[in-house]
């Protein structure tokens, strides 16, 4: 299954570009402890030397990669707690089993202490600097991405009132000619309108309003498919407390969107499948549908996800999980996100 939850490129030094600064600095550890302290070493057990000297690096590493982001994602700290301590006491035993005397006690050679808190103190001196330098420019790089967005929706914008007033026109000449369905679409559309003019400028909406934004928008696009394409949607609202619930506006229909251009096919049967449920303060959404247009390039979505991971890493830092798999003909799409009150 293909993760796409996460910004790949662009906000820090790719993984080989880190993998180079961390082989760099264990080098520069290396040489300053067996030459920059020189004779000093020799009154060590060589034994405890080595382990001493090694403790600092695995420590770093395993805490850097392993412990720090297994746990800090599940926030289970008792049991980070509990690992460290295990890992100390692994490194413990080692020590003591290769000592040449044999007269070794465990946790009676305390120099190896300092050895490993000084691991974990720029392990964790690393990651936050290395987090919040990816903040700062995946802040930077959604900033930019607005004020382009901005500036394409400007080139294309058209008076909004001029809008409305010319779809009221046509919503009364439908009724005039006894065409209900008509104005009822023209009143859908009006509504997607206002709802992408107004309420989108509100960094948290509530859940019923991007809910029936979904709905109008499914309703329209049903309009232009043939009787061999079938849309099954499911809507479950269950959480008691959903009035409160809010979202950041347009998370969920680039998902909508994808399925209705990659999903029909004008000249073949087509089945798509929809489904929102909304409990326990979270909202989850999946979408099912055969691939019968061009995939994009990135076999992400394109740009509409994008946008969309991104989004979901500036307001829902680990409280998101967004994933797309393709078997066979069909493709599928899992996003779950933890809503805000």
């Amino acid at each position: 299954m293909e993760n796409i939850g996460t910004i790949k490129r662009g906000i820090w030094p790719t993984g080989n570009v880190e993998f180079l600064l961390v082989t760099v600095g264990c080098i520069l550890y290396i040489i300053m402890v067996f030459f920059g302290l020189g004779s000093f070493w020799k009154a060590f057990n060589p034994a405890n030397l080595y382990t001493i000297l090694l403790t600092f690096p695995v420590v770093f590493l395993l805490n850097t990669y392993l412990f720090i982001p297994l746990f800090k994602r599940k926030r289970n700290w008792l049991i980070y707690l509990l690992s460290l301590f295990l890992l100390m006491l692994f490194i413990e035993l080692i020590r003591t089993l290769v000592t040449v005397s044999g007269v070794s006690i465990i946790f009676k050679e305390q120099k190896l202490w300092l050895s490993f808190f000084l691991g974990l103190f720029f392990s964790w001196i690393w990651v936050t600097v290395r987090d919040w330098w990816k903040n700062i420019r995946l802040i930077e790089r959604l900033q930019a991405e607005k004020m382009q967005s901005e500036l394409d929706f400007l080139k294309v914008q058209v008076d909004p009132h001029f809008l409305f007033n010319t779809l009221n026109s046509l919503y009364a000449l439908a009724l005039e000619e006894d065409s209900p369905k008509t104005a009822d679409s023209i009143i859908k559309l009006s509504a997607l309108m206002r709802y992408n003019l107004h309420d989108t400028n509100e960094e948290q909406i509530s859940i019923e309003k991007e809910i029936d934004y979904i709905e109008k928008y499914i309703a329209l696009q049903k309009l232009r498919l043939n009787a061999d394409n079938r849309v099954v949607l499911k809507i479950a609202v269950q959480d008691q407390d959903h009035k409160a619930l809010k979202i950041a506006p347009l998370l969920l229909i680039p998902f909508v969107e994808n399925v209705f251009k990659y999903g029909v096919s004008p000249s073949k049967p087509s089945e798509m499948h929809i489904e929102l449920v909304v409990n326990d303060h979270a909202i989850v959404m999946t979408t099912q549908n055969e691939i019968h247009a061009i995939e994009p390039s990135d076999h992400s979505g394109g740009v509409g996800l994008r946008n969309v991971r991104n989004r979901l890493a500036l307001f829902y830092p680990g409280k998101h999980s967004l994933s797309a798999e393709r078997r066979g003909n069909q493709y599928f799409t899992h996003l779950k996100i933890h809503l805000n009150k």
